[in-house]
Parts: structure tokens; sequence; C-alpha cells
């Protein structure tokens, strides 16, 4: 039936042999009352389209919250379009469930790399975000090896509990969360600096007095304090502001949208088909390496946490590009030459390598760099925008992939290689290199010289000069000495005044 084949290829969670497939699949539609391919293609991408209006909703509210409020509420979203999912008994019921979860992932997916990045020491902090994403991974593994257990089970279970399982985890963030501290940047953009030194001493595992913590919360201080002369709305990621905010809003906007491009949902669409036409195995037997590919995925993802840091973003950006560029451009060439088993398996080969080059040169990558990027007054509303351009480019991807796969099969392959070949140099032109650097020292990078607003070409010139960098970060030392420690020793002075005078 056409529609259990599309059912089955748009929800690639679903990873069971044919007759199971074919099982979940015909209780699903008859729930829903067969609807037509269009119908459900749009049930598996209105996630993505909630997800989408949730970084919106951030992108213009979420500067009045706190980090880990957003955070909060975001799981509770979820939850509740999980509920609304797992109890649905018609299209409509099923639809505002798949956008209300995917309303709360997007508020979620906006603040939690900012909340890391602007939590973590600058010498650990991709590490911190590339260990979070394994965890991620994990999280995909789970859901895909739930739905092939589930599959043995009758009735709408099948597809019921793992809708619904998806609000345990939910519940577990609404455990923990509230023990996690609120992140010392946001609360000094408040003006809550005694809760914000405190915070960042306890993240920091030092004394409030430290003078190495000391100097950190005067570099925070003064960059807020110079952010903070020009009122802040949201439609300041359209303007300059003094340190080039819309260009580094524009390059964390196209970041977040070229990792979606890269060609990843090929890949995983392709797996199967791979193992079972190109090497001979069977439909059950393709469908579990496939699993296996996922858990591969997952040891893939641990080694960002060795490099990231190590590396730098950039090159990792280029090495990932390079990688995926050219694992596409062979796996058309091995997939394309039919009856050869040595290709097919050639191809198999091409699908493990994807992964590596994925975790280790984008993934990981691309979630710590616009956080990095984004000076700290737009930070939250940037780093929002930005995610509404990653899941728009994954409404698109969803939405082109099937049918690119039916209708021009491997070479598919050969389209996403381009794309690949072409991010090559807009990262080697474009991408400010932001590692190990204090996040405030990104602000001083771009700030004027001599009166004059750098181009993006000498910013980016700039920051691979290790000399230049060090300077840069020196100077904002000296800056935020200056103004800040001027002011808290006058503070201080007053304070001892009015003791004698009492």
């Amino acid at each position: 039936m056409p529609e259990t084949e599309s059912l089955t290829d748009r929800i690639p969670q679903i990873q069971l042999s044919h007759d199971d497939r074919y099982a979940v699949a015909a209780e699903f539609l008859k729930t829903f009352g067969n609807p037509n391919p269009t119908l459900l293609g749009f049930l598996v991408s209105s996630y993505e389209l909630g997800a989408l209006f949730g970084a919106v909703f951030v992108f213009l509210l979420g500067d009045r919250y706190g980090r880990r409020p957003i955070k909060l509420t975001g799981a509770g979203v979820i939850s509740i379009g999980a509920m609304i999912q797992c109890t649905s008994f018609g299209v409509p019921q099923f639809l505002v469930g798949r956008i209300v979860a995917g309303f709360g992932l997007g508020m979620m997916t906006s603040v939690i790399p900012i909340w890391l990045a602007e939590c973590a020491a600058p010498k650990s902090r991709g590490r911190m975000i590339a260990m979070q994403l394994s965890n991620l991974i994990m999280g995909l593994i789970i859901a895909n090896w739930l739905d092939y257990g589930m599959a043995s089970y009758p009735s709408s279970i099948q597809w019921r509990f793992p809708c619904a399982f998806q609000i345990a985890f939910c519940i577990c963030v609404g455990c923990l969360v509230p023990f996690l501290p609120e992140s010392p940047r946001y609360l000094a953009k408040t003006g809550d600096l005694g809760l914000a030194i405190n915070n960042l001493a306890a993240l920091r595992g030092m004394h409030p007095d430290d003078p190495e913590l000391q100097q950190e919360m005067k570099d925070i201080e003064y960059i807020v304090e110079v952010e903070q002369r020009e009122e802040g709305t949201w439609s300041d990621v359209f303007k300059d502001g003094g340190i080039s905010g819309s260009t580094r809003v524009l390059i964390a906007c196209v970041a977040n949208a070229l990792q979606q491009l890269t060609g990843s949902n090929v890949m995983s669409s392709f797996g199967p088909y791979i193992f079972q036409h190109s090497i001979g195995m069977t439909r059950h037997q393709a469908l579990l390496v496939s699993g296996g590919l996922q858990v591969f995925f997952f040891v893939s993802s641990i080694i960002p946490w060795f490099l990231i840091d190590r590396v730098g973003r950039r090159r990792l950006f280029l090495f990932g590009s390079t990688g995926l560029g050219l694992c596409m451009a062979l796996s058309a060439v091995f997939v394309g030459v039919k009856g050869n088993k040595s290709l097919g398996y050639g191809a198999a080969v091409m699908l493990y390598l994807y992964q590596t080059c994925f975790t280790v040169g984008w993934m990981s990558n691309m979630w710590v760099y616009p956080s990095e990027l984004l000076p700290l007054k737009l930070r939250l509303r940037g780093a929002a925008l930005s995610v509404v351009f990653q899941w728009l480019a994954t409404f698109l991807v969803v939405e082109i992939v099937p049918p690119m796969i039916s209708s021009i099969g491997y070479k598919s392959y050969i389209v996403f290689a381009a794309i690949n070949v072409a991010t090559i140099p807009i990262v080697y032109f474009f991408f400010v290199e932001t590692s190990k650097l204090p996040l405030e020292a990104v602000d001083v990078l771009f700030a004027d010289r001599d009166g004059k607003r750098p181009s993006i070409f000498q910013v980016v010139r700039d920051s691979k000069n290790k000399e230049y960098m060090a300077a840069v970060v020196s100077r904002l030392h000296q800056e935020a000495e200056t103004q800040v420690g001027y002011k808290s020793d006058l503070k201080a002075e007053v304070i001892h005044a009015e003791k004698v005078d009492a």
C-alpha cells in the first residue's frame, strides 16, 4: 500500500522488519482514517513547524525570563504535546499534539546551548556542549530501539507508548533543573550582581574573592555596561549596534541552516536501502544494522570531547564539510553502480564515515558556535533566530528528501555533495574563530578600530592570529579594570565614608 510505505519512510524512528512495519503502519493509519501521503508527510514535518514557532517565541519574548524558566516551560509544553499525541483518535488532535510538542522543543533548543555556554569556562566550553549532544544521540538510540521493541505488541500501544515515553525525560528535567544555577551573565544583565558572582563562584569552584573570579566578573560587568548604553529590542538583531551585531546574527543563522543542509537526512534515509539492496542483506538485517549505525553515531560523538577545544571551531567546520562532501560523492558512485556487492560494502563504509565527519565537524561544533559568536545583548534573541533558520532548513529537508530519493535516487548524494563543497569557502571567509575565548572578548574583537568598523574578512584573519587574540583578551581585562574596578573602588570609599560619619 502506498500509504504504508509513505508512513514508514517519512517516520524514520520506526525501524522494524517488513511485516512489523506494515502492522504498526496499518494500526496507525486505521486510527487516523487512512490519511493520504501528503497529510502523512505534514504530520511528520509539523513537529519541525512547532519547533520553529517555539524558537520565534523565545526570539520575541525570551529575554524577559531567565534561562532556567524557559527550559522548564519548554519541558512542560513537550509533556502536554506528548499527552495530546498518545491519547489521539483523530488527525486534528494528533497534529495539535505534534505542533505543541515541537513548540516546547523549539524553546529548549534555543536556550540550552546559550545557558551552557554562559556557564562553562572558556577552556572547556566546547567539550561541555559536545557531551550534551552525546546525551542527545543516546536519546535517539533509545527512541529507535524502543520503537523496534514495541513492534511485537498488538494494538495501538505500538505507537502510543513511544509517544508518551518522552514525558519521562521531561519529568527528569523538571526535577533537576531547579537545582542548577542561573546563568551569571543573565543575572549580571538584569542587575543581580550578588547572585551572579555567587553562581559564577559555584560554577568555577572558587571563592567569590578569588582574583581570577573577580576579573571574570569585571569583564562581564564591563560588557553588560557597554551593551546596555542603548535600549535593547528584538529589532537589534538587524542593527550593527557598534559590535557588528547584525553580521554576527547572520553568521549564526547561516551556521544553523548549513548544519541541516549537510544531507544527514539523506544518509539516514538511504541506510536500510544500502544494506539491503547494495550488500544483499534481508530487510530485517538491514534495519538491525541501521540501528547499529546509531550506536556508532554515539561513539563518534565522543571524539569531539577531546578535539573541539584543542583544534578550534573553524578547522573542525572545514574538516566536516570536506569529509561530508567526499563521503557524499563516493556514495553516489558506490550506490549508482548496480549489482556490485563490493561497492555496496563501500557505500556502507561511507555511511559510517559520514556519521563521524558530521558529529566531529558540524554537530557538536555548530551548537556551541552561535552562543560564542553572539553578544550578550543579542545572545538569546540571535540564537533563537538562528534556531528558526535551523528548523526552517530541517522542515525543508524533511519535505524534499523523500520525493528527491524517489525521483533521482542515488543522485541525491550529488546534490548534497555540492552543498557541502560550497560550504567550505563560506566557513573559510566568514566564520570567526571563537575557541577558548572569554565570551566578552568576542565583542572586543568586533569593536571599532581607530574609529572604523573592521570588515568581517579582517576580523576572521585576526581571530586566527594567536598573538592578536591574546592582545584582545588583555585589552578586555584592562578596560574592565578601568571602568568596573574604578566604580567598585569609588563605591567602597563611599560606604567607608558613610560608616565614619555614622
